[in-house]
Order: C-alpha cells, then sequence, then structure tokens
C-alpha cells in the first residue's frame, strides 16, 4: 500500500467519523477561551498572547499555551464566532496528529529493521484506532481541548524528525535535528504535557543503543525546556485557585491503581464517557449507595493492581523477545506517568489525558498482534475471523465516538449528559445552575447548588451563586449573608463586594460607588467588573472621571478592543471627537471583527 493511500484513509475516517461536530456549539470553557479572551481578536496581538497564560477573562490556571491561542486567532480572523468553523480546525488538527503519528510509526519500524509492507500495515491499523477512538472525542469534539492534537501533531512529527536524523551521517542530520527542536518546541507552547516528547526521543534513541543520538536528543530536550521556561516564567500570570486536596502520599498508590482500571476500561470498551471523571468514594446520603460505592473502588484498586502487574508481564516479556514491543511500552509508560495520579492535578482522571498515552499502546498492541500470528503460523480461519471481530471493534469504534460528538451540541446538552453519565461534580452542577439562573429559573438554579454544596461545604462558585440566587428571589437577608461569607473567599471575593453594591440598590434605589470601586480593585483585574464601574461613573455625570479610570486600566491591559471602544464613546460624549476617534481606530485595529459583534462584547 502506498503512503498517499494510507493518509487518505485516515484522513477520511476521521473526517467521516467526527462529521457531525461540525453542528456544535461552545460549551463549558469555550465562552471563555474563545467568547471573551481579548488576545485572539486580532493578529497583531500574537506576540501579546505568549506574555499571558491562558484563562484571561475568566479564572486564573496555571496553564501556559500560547499556541493554542495563536490557533484561535487564525480561526477567529477567518471565521469570527462561527462554531463550526472552530469545530472543523479540531477535527482537522486531529487528522494531522494521526498522520503525524503514521509518520513517526513507519520511521520507528524502519529503525529497528522492520520491513516495508508490514510496518506500513501496523502502522496504518495503530493509527486508524488511535483515530477514531472515541475516548480521544474529549480532546477533538471539546473546542476547548484543542491543546492536546495541537501537542500530538508537533510532538509526533517531531519524534519523526529527530529519528530521520538518525539516517543522515553527514551535515543534513543537523537540519532534521533543528527541525525536530521547532517541532518540540511548539509541542510544549501547544501543552504542557508536549514536554514529554524529547524525553520520549531520548528513550528511542537508548533502546537504539545508539549513544550519540542520545547525547543529541539531551542537547534537545535542554534546549526545548530553557527556551519554553523562560517564556513561561517571564509571562504575566495571576495565582490560580488551590489545586483539589491531593490524596496523602500512603494512598497515592491506590489513586494510581484506580486511575489505571478506569482507563484501561475507556480504552478497551468505551461505552461510558463523560467529563469530569474521578476515582474518589465520595459518600452520598445514602448508606446502601456508600456501601455499593466503596466496594466497587475498593474493587477497581485490585483490578488497576493487577492489570500493571499484567503489563509489567508483558514488558519483561517483550524484553526477551521483541524489542520493539518493549521500547513502545516504555513510551507508553513514560507519557502516562505524569498523569498517572501521582502528583495532584485538577482531577484524578480525564478522558483526554491518554490521547498520547493511547497511541504508544495501540502501536505495541498492533505489532505484539501480528508477531504472533507470525510466531504461531496461525491458520487462515483463525486470521479471518481475528479480523472480523478486529473489524467489529473498530466499527463500534467509530459509532461510539460519532454520538459522542452530540454531547457537545449546546452547553444544556453538555452538562445535563455529562451529569447524567456519572461526571456529577460540584463544577458541573455550578454550571448547570448558572445555566438555569440565565434562563431565568433560579429556584432549579438553588436545587444544583445545594447538592455541589453537599458535596464541597466551602465551593466559592457555589456560595456566591446562592446569593445570587437569593438576590433573585427578593431574600436580601439571606443573599447579604451569603456575599459577606463570600467577600472572605479570594475566588470570589471581587464579584461577592460587586454582589452586595447590587443588593444595596435593591434596597435603597442606588448603587455604591465605593463599594463597586472596592469589587474593581479586588483580586486580579476583572475586566467585566471594570466596565460596570466605569459605566457607573459615568451615569453619576463624572464622565471625566470614568475616563481617567479608563485610561488607567489601558495603561496595563492595552490590547482589550472593548475598552477603547468605550474609551472612544465617552470621549465623544464629551466633545472630543479627534482623540474619539483614535480610540475607535485602535479598538478596530485590536478586533478585527469588531463592528460584526459589538453587541457580544
Amino acid at each position: 500500500m502506498k503512503r498517499s493511500i494510507a493518509v487518505l484513509l485516515i484522513l477520511f475516517a476521521v473526517v467521516g467519523t467526527y462529521a457531525p461536530a461540525v453542528r456544535d456549539g461552545f460549551v463549558w470553557d469555550d465562552t471563555a477561551l474563545i467568547l471573551r479572551d481579548p488576545l485572539i481578536r486580532s493578529w497583531r496581538l500574537i506576540p501579546e498572547g505568549f506574555n499571558h497564560f491562558l484563562f484571561t477573562d475568566a479564572t486564573a490556571s496555571d496553564f501556559y499555551r500560547p499556541i493554542q491561542r495563536v490557533a484561535y486567532t487564525l480561526e477567529y480572523a477567518a471565521f469570527a464566532f462561527n462554531p463550526g468553523a472552530y469545530h472543523s480546525a479540531s477535527v482537522l488538527f486531529h487528522a494531522t496528529a494521526a498522520v503525524a503519528l503514521l509518520l513517526l510509526a513507519e520511521e520507528f519500524f524502519f529503525a529497528f529493521g522492520m520491513e516495508q509492507k508490514k510496518r506500513r500495515w501496523i502502522s496504518l491499523i495503530a493509527a486508524l484506532v488511535w483515530a477514531v477512538h472515541p475516548v480521544q472525542s474529549a480532546a477533538v469534539v471539546y473546542v476547548s481541548g484543542l491543546a492536546d492534537p495541537l501537542a500530538a501533531c508537533f510532538g509526533f512529527l517531531g519524534c519523526y524528525l529527530a529519528l530521520r536524523s538518525l539516517r543522515d551521517r553527514h551535515q543534513r542530520d543537523i537540519l532534521w535535528l533543528l527541525a525536530a527542536c521547532l517541532a518540540f518546541m511548539l509541542s510544549a507552547l501547544s501543552k504542557e504535557t508536549g514536554l514529554i516528547f524529547p524525553v520520549l526521543a531520548i528513550v528511542i534513541s537508548a533502546m537504539l543503543k545508539n549513544a550519540r543520538a542520545v547525547l543529541k536528543m539531551a542537547m534537545v530536550a535542554a534546549f526545548v525546556a530553557t527556551i519554553y521556561l523562560s517564556l513561561r516564567q517571564a509571562a504575566e500570570h495571576n495565582p490560580s485557585p488551590s489545586p483539589r486536596a491531593s490524596a496523602p502520599l500512603v494512598t497515592r498508590p491506590i489513586v494510581m491503581a484506580r486511575a489505571f482500571a478506569e482507563y484501561a476500561g475507556l480504552v478497551v470498551f468505551p461505552l461510558n464517557l463523560h467529563m469530569d471523571r474521578h476515582v474518589e468514594a465520595r459518600p452520598t446520603e445514602s448508606a446502601e449507595t456508600n456501601m455499593s460505592l466503596f466496594a466497587w473502588r475498593e474493587l477497581q484498586t485490585l483490578l488497576g493492581i493487577l492489570l500493571i502487574a499484567a503489563l509489567g508481564y508483558w514488558a519483561a516479556k517483550a524484553r526477551q523477545r521483541n524489542p520493539v514491543v518493549l521500547t513502545l511500552l516504555i513510551l507508553t509508560a513514560v507519557s502516562y506517568f505524569p498523569i498517572s495520579g501521582i502528583a495532584a492535578l485538577n482531577a484524578t482522571v480525564a478522558e483526554h489525558w491518554i490521547y498520547i498515552p493511547t497511541a504508544f499502546f495501540f502501536l505495541a498492541a498492533t505489532v505484539a498482534t501480528a508477531q504472533l500470528f507470525e510466531l504461531r503460523q496461525a491458520r487462515r480461519q483463525v486470521v479471518q475471523a481475528v479480523s472480523v471481530v478486529f473489524g467489529c471493534w473498530l466499527t463500534f469504534l467509530a459509532a461510539r465516538t460519532c454520538l459522542r460528538t452530540f454531547d457537545w451540541k449546546d452547553q444544556r446538552t453538555f452538562l445535563e449528559r455529562t451529569i447524567a453519565a456519572g461526571g456529577d461534580s460540584p463544577r458541573m452542577q455550578i454550571n448547570l445552575a448558572g445555566l438555569e439562573l440565565s434562563e431565568g429559573r433560579p429556584d432549579r438554579a438553588k436545587t444544583f447548588l445545594d447538592t455541589a454544596l453537599r458535596a464541597e461545604p466551602d465551593q466559592p462558585l457555589a456560595v456566591i451563586n446562592l446569593a445570587v440566587v437569593a438576590l433573585k428571589q427578593n431574600d436580601f437577608k439571606t443573599a447579604r449573608e451569603l456575599a459577606t461569607r463570600a467577600t472572605q473567599m479570594p475566588r470570589v471575593d471581587a464579584q461577592a463586594h460587586e454582589l452586595l453594591a447590587l443588593l444595596e440598590n435593591k434596597e435603597k434605589g442606588h448603587v455604591s460607588l465605593l463599594r463597586l470601586r472596592l469589587a474593581a480593585r479586588t483580586g486580579s483585574p476583572n475586566w467585566a467588573i471594570e466596565k460596570r464601574y466605569v459605566r457607573l461613573i459615568d451615569e453619576t455625570g463624572a464622565t471625566s472621571n470614568a475616563i481617567r479610570e479608563l485610561q488607567t486600566c489601558l495603561q496595563t491591559e492595552w490590547y482589550r478592543a472593548e475598552s477603547w471602544q468605550l474609551l472612544g464613546q465617552l470621549l465623544t460624549k464629551i466633545g472630543h471627537e479627534q482623540e474619539a476617534a483614535v480610540a475607535r481606530a485602535q479598538a478596530a485595529a485590536y478586533d478585527v471583527h469588531l463592528a460584526e459583534h459589538s453587541n457580544v462584547l
């Protein structure tokens, strides 16, 4: 089979499987990363995007992913706020990552001396399984998950280029290494897990027993890490909320075993898929449910230990007979280790975390299966039967992935299906409550918020949203108590002061300018609150003071088109038309679609 045909098969499989995603909308973090991020609104702001972490007008994070922001900038320039275009781009990036995996696999097998026809078929089968497997859907259909396909695409390509450099013994190998270094850098700047690819290149070189290549890859890894850390450390970064309480060191192996069993089930039979997975045994109100839940988690722990032992046994056998499989299993383990539960992250498990490890695992499984048939000289009927079973499984995977794309239809569909499937975490309950509030159903919102608070009694977002519910229900006493409590929670203290200002307006008929000023000055910069504060100053008749306040904001957040647009309006109001024209020109420069969606800003 020609490589071009293999590439077309992969592209056809990915596009066909994920085709329904183009009708999905923006959900969850998409609203923050696309609808509210001022740094994606113009190509002029691309350099500035490298000076900021991922979430700008949202809860701060520790994610430094400027290449993801560059991708959104290009998509915004071409398609503005058309969600179908963003979903299409994510699918194409995933398809490109699958093609890059195909190239890497073929070059990897070539390095280990596998003959061409065999390596082409094994690479194609493994890449197809990886490309259509539904466990990848959270990274592909979810627009905010674009970082995974980007990091994998550049990372696989970087490893391919690094292996390609081993063929040349002259000056051209430097060019291959430079290209690999660039690809590794782009991968790391797409997502933090991209930093693992230079390490994988070192592992491959070591397994090939090429000391010279190991030294080169180590130098590349050091260079990439140095540049990445230099950019990351220099970027503006507001402290993110404290991560969830990590499991004690003594119980960490239990979490790791459960996570491994959870992932194994998702790989083999990915039927129940949803965001916000966990492997903790969270108590419920029902004693009977608690007993069943704890029993299942203990069984999952035992299953995880057995599966880890089985994988270790497989690797030990491969060490004696099959260096190709052994190397692929080591690559799987190295890429899996950071998300295995060994470190405290914002969750214990997540489907999209195994986007990269599964690629190497499927390669290992495909090689092992092919060689098993060769060693035992399997009969034609056996090969045909296995082929039919594999074809049915692959069809199931593609069908499940296609069905999964509908979970991202809109915000309500996404949240309700996630909760129904078992992802009933406090943040999902809070998001659904926020949706109910926005649609004028405070009673339903309160139900979801109470559920979230039972799971996490001091959840700041649940407290502040309950205060909003009380305010909408004219329960001023409860609203004040909850808002006052929220002022002691750093994550929502600014919103709490703003809510107290709104409460005063409802009770006394006027908004406290001092209270709103306190909200604007509390915590990290919050443009939504600052905008209300500036407009309130203007409404009191002090338009010049509002202009000065806005100009102060623009000294640090000069890239915000909406700020320049508001400044132009205020300058026009006091008759400074020439300065207003300059402000409007700046707004247009920092948002290429400003005139088309002024109502969205």
